[in-house]
């Protein structure tokens, strides 16, 4: 068992290595002040988080307003700051914790809510990694976060969430292919690193133009959540793996 962190962070810095990953990863820093408004400044939206946990917990945007307020969005709840002094009072706590801080992705969405999509890849001993089943996790009404319990979002197929959505003029095929090849990248780039995993989830994402985002990789992922799919067989295939 590698004595390595599975942290956000540490994995994040070990895709990053990868100079064909670079382009999909979201620019992401360690959370402290000076690194919160560089990267504040430069997309005017950003998402702060917990390096360690799961399911969408911790998660919150802040986001720069035209008469130069900003609002924080913590779950479905808003709260707005009117100057840098109570953004930075409100981070002076964060920082006490492991957290980082990313550009916020322009999410494709769904009847107007996010969605990010579920990419599992395994391996058997020995053997490369496989993309076994992937899904899309449309947001609930009002948050950002896809994880379906906390947002009370849905679950459905990514070609559902593709043709509904503002990627619906793109070739599905050609799409889908560009996100399991950056799973695979990501699998074999984090895999050296940790020999006891045999299962990844790997949180993915298209923006409003089509291109792929890593979100986070899970070693444990919520293998349920393809139960909620119409077609069971992706389940099935991907429980089978898990066994073996």
């Amino acid at each position: 068992m590698s004595n390595l962190s599975t942290s956000k962070w540490t994995k994040y810095k070990l895709l990053r290595k990868s100079e064909k990953l670079r382009a999909y990863l979201p620019e992401t820093e360690w959370l402290k002040q000076s690194a919160f408004w560089r990267l504040l400044n430069k997309y005017q939206q950003v998402i702060i988080k917990p390096t360690g946990s799961y399911g969408g917990n911790g998660v919150i945007r802040i986001k720069k307003l035209e008469d130069s307020g900003y609002e924080l969005q913590d779950g479905a709840k808003k709260k707005r700051f009117t100057d840098q002094e109570q953004v930075n009072a409100f981070l002076k706590k964060k920082t006490r914790k492991n957290f980082i801080v990313q550009q916020r992705i322009p999410l494709a969405t769904v009847n107007g809510r996010p969605f990010d999509m579920r990419v599992m890849v395994q391996r058997h001993p020995m053997s490369k990694w496989q993309v076994t089943g992937k899904l899309a996790k449309v947001a609930g009404s009002g948050f950002i976060v896809t994880n379906i319990r906390m947002s009370s979002g849905k679950v459905v197929s990514v070609e559902h969430a593709i043709k509904h959505s503002q990627l619906k003029s793109m070739r599905s095929a050609d799409l889908l292919a560009q996100l399991d090849k950056v799973a695979l990248k990501s699998a074999a780039t984090l895999g050296p690193s940790y020999r006891w995993v045999k299962t990844m989830g790997i949180d993915m994402a298209f923006d409003k133009a089509g291109h792929v985002w890593i979100i986070e990789v899970n070693y444990a992922p919520m293998l349920e959540l393809f139960l909620k799919l119409k077609d069971k067989s992706m389940f099935r295939r991907i429980k089978s793996f898990h066994k073996k």
